[in-house]
Protein backbone atom coordinates (compact mmCIF):
# COMPACT_ATOMS: atom_id res chain seq x y z
CA UNK A 1 0.00 0.00 0.00
CA UNK A 2 1.67 3.65 -1.17
CA UNK A 3 1.55 6.48 0.83
CA UNK A 4 0.01 9.35 -1.00
CA UNK A 5 -0.33 13.23 -0.33
CA UNK A 6 -2.64 15.35 -2.54
CA UNK A 7 -1.85 18.67 -2.58
CA UNK A 8 -4.43 20.47 -3.70
CA UNK A 9 -6.92 23.97 -3.17
CA UNK A 10 -10.15 22.70 -4.93
CA UNK A 11 -11.98 20.84 -2.43
CA UNK A 12 -13.93 18.82 -4.75
CA UNK A 13 -10.92 17.86 -6.73
CA UNK A 14 -9.29 16.53 -3.77
CA UNK A 15 -12.30 14.89 -1.84
CA UNK A 16 -12.72 12.72 -5.88
CA UNK A 17 -8.94 11.97 -5.89
CA UNK A 18 -8.83 10.82 -2.70
CA UNK A 19 -11.70 8.39 -2.70
CA UNK A 20 -10.67 7.36 -6.14
CA UNK A 21 -7.20 6.24 -4.49
CA UNK A 22 -8.30 5.24 -1.89
CA UNK A 23 -10.20 2.73 -3.82
CA UNK A 24 -7.27 1.66 -5.24
CA UNK A 25 -5.72 0.29 -2.18
CA UNK A 26 -3.82 3.35 -1.41
CA UNK A 27 -3.26 5.33 2.04
CA UNK A 28 -4.41 9.03 1.12
CA UNK A 29 -3.46 12.10 3.14
CA UNK A 30 -4.70 15.66 1.97
CA UNK A 31 -3.25 19.22 2.31
CA UNK A 32 -5.58 22.48 1.11
CA UNK A 33 -2.58 24.61 1.02
CA UNK A 34 1.02 24.83 0.79
CA UNK A 35 2.12 25.24 4.30
CA UNK A 36 -0.14 22.44 5.54
CA UNK A 37 1.40 20.01 2.62
CA UNK A 38 4.92 21.57 4.20
CA UNK A 39 4.36 20.55 7.61
CA UNK A 40 2.57 17.05 6.83
CA UNK A 41 5.81 16.12 4.58
CA UNK A 42 8.10 16.75 7.89
CA UNK A 43 5.80 14.51 9.74
CA UNK A 44 4.83 11.90 7.18
CA UNK A 45 7.06 9.07 5.04
CA UNK A 46 5.18 9.48 1.69
CA UNK A 47 5.42 7.35 -1.64
CA UNK A 48 3.76 9.77 -3.83
CA UNK A 49 3.07 13.93 -3.71
CA UNK A 50 0.31 14.89 -6.30
CA UNK A 51 1.09 18.43 -6.07
CA UNK A 52 -0.72 21.06 -7.86
CA UNK A 53 1.10 24.38 -8.53
CA UNK A 54 -1.25 27.04 -7.75
CA UNK A 55 -1.38 26.88 -4.14
CA UNK A 56 -2.82 29.52 -1.06
CA UNK A 57 0.05 30.40 1.67
CA UNK A 58 2.61 28.59 0.27
CA UNK A 59 2.72 27.61 -3.90
CA UNK A 60 3.53 24.62 -5.50
CA UNK A 61 6.92 25.46 -6.67
CA UNK A 62 8.01 26.14 -2.85
CA UNK A 63 6.71 23.13 -1.71
CA UNK A 64 8.61 20.81 -4.57
CA UNK A 65 12.05 22.53 -3.70
CA UNK A 66 11.26 21.72 -0.29
CA UNK A 67 10.28 17.96 -1.46
CA UNK A 68 13.31 18.28 -3.40
CA UNK A 69 15.66 19.45 -0.37
CA UNK A 70 14.30 17.86 2.45
CA UNK A 71 13.09 14.37 1.08
CA UNK A 72 14.65 13.61 -2.83
CA UNK A 73 13.29 10.81 -2.57
CA UNK A 74 9.28 11.40 -2.73
CA UNK A 75 8.19 10.76 -6.21
CA UNK A 76 6.00 13.90 -7.08
CA UNK A 77 3.02 13.77 -9.65
CA UNK A 78 2.20 17.93 -11.02
CA UNK A 79 -1.25 17.62 -11.74
CA UNK A 80 -2.24 21.39 -12.35
CA UNK A 81 -3.74 23.88 -14.74
CA UNK A 82 -0.21 25.88 -15.76
CA UNK A 83 1.66 24.24 -18.35
CA UNK A 84 5.18 22.25 -17.51
CA UNK A 85 7.17 25.67 -18.27
CA UNK A 86 5.77 26.38 -14.59
CA UNK A 87 7.81 23.87 -13.10
CA UNK A 88 10.76 25.96 -14.04
CA UNK A 89 13.31 23.52 -14.69
CA UNK A 90 12.76 21.65 -11.15
CA UNK A 91 11.89 17.47 -11.88
CA UNK A 92 9.34 15.64 -11.14
CA UNK A 93 8.65 12.14 -11.94
CA UNK A 94 5.12 12.95 -13.99
CA UNK A 95 2.99 15.77 -14.84
CA UNK A 96 -0.73 15.83 -15.51
CA UNK A 97 -2.31 18.86 -17.03
CA UNK A 98 -5.54 19.52 -15.99
CA UNK A 99 -8.33 18.57 -16.69
CA UNK A 100 -7.25 14.87 -17.18
CA UNK A 101 -9.47 11.71 -17.54
CA UNK A 102 -9.31 9.09 -14.54
CA UNK A 103 -7.75 6.62 -16.90
CA UNK A 104 -4.96 9.04 -17.29
CA UNK A 105 -4.68 9.72 -13.90
CA UNK A 106 -4.18 5.88 -12.56
CA UNK A 107 -2.23 5.51 -15.57
CA UNK A 108 0.10 8.10 -13.93
CA UNK A 109 -0.04 7.21 -10.48
CA UNK A 110 0.88 3.35 -11.63
CA UNK A 111 4.14 4.53 -13.43
CA UNK A 112 5.90 7.09 -10.75
CA UNK A 113 4.81 4.15 -8.14
CA UNK A 114 6.03 1.25 -9.98
CA UNK A 115 9.86 0.93 -10.39
CA UNK A 116 10.99 0.40 -14.12
CA UNK A 117 11.60 -3.51 -15.50
CA UNK A 118 15.32 -3.70 -16.06
CA UNK A 119 15.83 -3.71 -20.11
CA UNK A 120 16.74 -7.37 -20.77
CA UNK A 121 19.93 -7.84 -22.27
Amino acid sequence: MSRILIVEDEEVLTDSLQDILEGEGHQVLTARNGMDALDTLEHEPLDLVLLDLMLPLVDGLQVLEALRRDTPATAVLVVTSCGREALKGQPVQGFLRKPFSLEALLRAVKNVLTPASPVPR
